[in-house]
């Protein structure tokens, strides 16, 4: 996969950086510590551990209890009803990811014997095709059945969809008296990894009396759900399935305090929280910039540095610079962007660097719009002067190269300056910023992405023009210099795939200048007047016969690098070799 293609995938933008440093590596292990303490804190606090199974050990060979027959029906101690599901048992075994395929197997099989009676099955151990919903019902088995996979599928397809306006109003008053009747039995579904699924059905289809209920159960352990891999989904459907009212009150729930940071950066709960932002009005949700905008404390850059909270941040990003309905939240939305971007401001560097905070950034950079000045200010305040060093960083590199695609053009020949001409040669070596980023691992692909911001100025198909003014013949320069570095380094650049990139875009742009002179990769280098006068005029070359940004080659290639030295600003030598 090329890496542009990588870049915008958004699940390669949370797991695909493999290969991270140590300091990185560090870094995040650091945070997973501090996420965990957080959640420990919280669990310990409400005595609810037992619904996390905190206690659970993957390498715990203990073997499992004797699953005794169902429960006894005439039984109405509620309590023992749900022993009967052996729920920890199961939970643990689904959380035993060493286990193989084949006892998940068996206990699956051995979970279904003890929670469905037999009489519901068929020879196959699988649910009767001639069972109807009010045999279910009238047995008390709605329960069982919504935590059972099989059993799940059974009271969807008969009591939701399409069936729901054929349900007998009676069936449905028992189903609903069921399911929420108990705050036990209405926590349980929530948490089973099919039970929540009916759930979210139920939610779908309830009357503002039953979402009362459904919001007061909700917001009693709103944490603990949010967390909870199962839960959290009946969450996000209470938010957008009740009315208004009570999911405010549900939004007004989540903790504004130091559960709030474990809550942002956990993998489940961070969907919650996107929710929240993508569907609720921005003053319901505003109590998150102002959680990241604290000025004593690195909130923002905590949340940011985290796999899962940055991309809440981008969301929050994403929604604030959306086109508002009216004035009045134009406003608001402009205000809070402001606070937030001021931040992101401030710690841009560290973000720019981090393994997943740089996608915060690199989103700024390339989005249109009200962005566009704060991607202005970024390329201002945090990158320009300092391109060399970021360029040879495994994250920041990303953020140079999304810069020289989305600036303006004034800041694209500030940056392509900067390169050329705005270092001073190491006074032993000789070699330059372009030297070392040529040969970079990470470096090659700012200089492969400045080789083709060139050839599209040159061929016409990027835009020159300034206020009336044309600048193509500084990217006829700078693509005339890239040329002779090229062919005074064929030998070492034909070792490596970067290195062939290079060479080959640039041998594709000489097969446009008929009438000038021809280079031969065998030949001497040439002059730079030499590449001049070949390369001009300008319209002699054909902008189809071009490398498109599509064509980038991986990062996977591993490049010796050339040692790495400090630089002076104010370079003024650039021709001596």
């Amino acid at each position: 996969m090329d890496r542009d293609t990588f870049s915008d995938s958004r699940r390669a933008r949370h797991f695909g950086r493999s290969n991270q440093n140590s300091l990185s590596f560090n870094n995040f292990a650091r945070s997973e510590n501090h996420r965990r303490n957080l959640r420990d804190t919280y669990l310990s606090e409400t005595s609810s551990s037992e619904y996390y199974n905190t206690s659970f050990s993957p390498m715990n060979t203990r073997n499992s209890p004797a699953i005794p027959s169902y429960f006894d029906e005439s039984s109405t101690d509620l309590s023992h009803q749900l022993n009967g599901f052996h729920l920890d048992d199961y939970n643990r075994k689904m959380l035993g990811t060493s286990a193989s395929s084949l006892a998940d197997s068996n206990y699956l099989r051995s979970n279904r014997l003890s929670s469905l009676p037999s009489w519901a099955l068929d020879e196959n151990r699988e649910i009767r095709c001639d069972l109807t919903l009010r045999k279910v019902v009238e047995e008390g088995l709605v329960l069982s059945f919504s935590m059972d996979k099989s059993g799940c599928h059974f009271l969807q397809s008969n009591y939701f969809g399409e069936n729901t306006q054929n349900v007998d109003p009676y069936i449905r008053d028992r189903v609903s008296r069921e399911v929420l009747g108990s705050k036990e039995v209405f926590l349980t579904i929530c948490k089973n990894i099919f039970g929540n699924f009916f759930l979210q059905r139920v939610i779908e289809y309830s009357t503002p009396l039953e979402q009362e209920t459904i919001k007061k159960y909700i917001v009693s352990d709103i944490t603990a759900l949010c967390l909870d891999k199962s839960a959290c989904r009946v969450v996000q459907t209470a938010l957008e399935k009740l009315e208004p009212r009570f999911a405010d009150a549900i939004v007004a729930a989540i903790p504004r305090k130091n559960r709030l940071m474990s809550i942002c950066t956990d993998q489940n709960a961070n969907h919650v929280i996107q929710k929240i932002i993508k569907k609720m009005p921005l003053k319901k949700w505003e109590f998150l910039v102002i959680y990241l905008c604290k000025q004593e404390h690195d909130n923002l850059l905590d949340i940011c540095q985290d796999k899962y909270g940055c991309r809440v941040v981008q969301t929050i990003v994403e929604v604030l610079s959306e086109e508002a309905i009216n004035k009045i939240e134009a406003e608001e939305k402009t205000r809070a962007l402001r606070r937030l971007m001021s931040k992101i401001l401030a710690k841009c560097a560290k973000l720019a660097s981090n393994e997943f905070a740089n996608y915060v950034i690199q989103h700024i950079i390339e989005t249109p719009g009200i962005l566009s000045d704060y991607r202005n200010a970024i390329i201002e305040t945090c990158l320009l002067r300092n391109l060399l060093s970021m360029s040879q960083e495994k994250y920041a590199s990303h953020v140079i190269e999304r810069a020289f695609v989305y600036a303006p053009l004034s800041h694209i020949i500030e940056m392509m300056e900067e390169i050329f001409d705005g270092y001073v040669p190491h006074p032993e070596t000789g070699k330059d910023a372009l030297d070392i980023l040529m040969f970079h691992q990470f470096g090659n692909y700012v200089v492969q992405r400045m080789l083709q911001i060139c050839v599209d100025a040159v061929t016409g198909q990027r835009d020159t023009h300034i206020n009336g003014i044309d600048f193509r013949h500084k990217f006829e320069n700078w693509l005339a210099k890239l040329y002779v570095r090229a062919r005074r380094e064929k030998s070492r650049l034909n070792r490596f795939s970067s290195g062939k990139k290079i060479l080959d875009i640039l041998q594709s742009m000489e097969g446009y200048v008929p009438t000038a002179t021809s280079f031969d990769l065998h030949s001497p280098f040439p002059q730079v007047d030499d590449v001049l006068a070949a390369f001009c005029p300008s319209s002699l070359f054909s902008p189809s016969a071009t490398t498109t940004s599509n064509d980038w080659t991986s990062r996977t290639t591993s490049i010796s690098s050339e040692p790495h030295f400090d630089y002076d600003f104010n370079f003024n030598n650039y021709q001596k070799f």
